[in-house]
């Protein structure tokens, strides 16, 4: 079983601002749905309801598990989990990616194997934020970088790490 978390990540580490994603990138959201097709998902409450409030319902063909210490939390088409621990071993997939928000980024990166980190060319405004990564325990295995355009509204690269071992 392989843990990835899988972020959009601004320069000052932001991903989120008052429960939405700050920058508007159609590339990066064709990247994670790519990547995260057929796979299990992991996410805090705040990101389930912010992905329910702009789709209307969980994310298509993933199995999504919401972590969640609300008791009688109610998640349609979800898999509930009081934990991250909880929530890996409800899981049956080889791959999880753990996709959000902070709590869950730093609850998970002790665990995680790989980063898929879309680097976010911008200082821009957040309340949530990814955590620090020690580069010393990573190593850059991919990147593929791409300049703004009339759907992406900032420069930005895709990189994936692994742990070193």
């Amino acid at each position: 079983m392989t843990v990835s978390l899988i972020a959009a990540v601004a320069k000052n580490g932001a991903i989120g601002n008052k429960g939405k994603i700050p920058w508007r990138l159609s590339d990066d959201m064709k990247y994670f749905a790519t990547v995260t097709n057929g796979h299990t998902v992991i996410m805090g409450r705040k990101t389930y309801e912010s992905i329910l409030k702009h789709l209307g319902k969980p994310l298509p063909n993933r199995t999504n598990i919401v972590v969640t210490k609300q008791e009688n939390f109610n998640a349609s088409g979800c898999i509930i989990a009081e934990n991250l621990d909880a929530a890996i071993k409800a899981v049956l997939s080889e791959k999880i990616f753990v996709i959000g928000g902070s709590q869950i980024y730093e609850a998970a990166l002790p665990f995680a194997d790989k980063l898929y980190i879309t680097h976010v060319d911008a200082e821009t405004d957040g309340d949530a934020f990814f955590p620090k990564i020690d580069h010393r325990k990573w190593v850059k295995t991919w990147e593929e970088c791409h300049t703004k355009d009339d759907k992406n509204d900032y420069n930005y690269c895709f990189a994936i790490y692994e742990r070193r071992r």
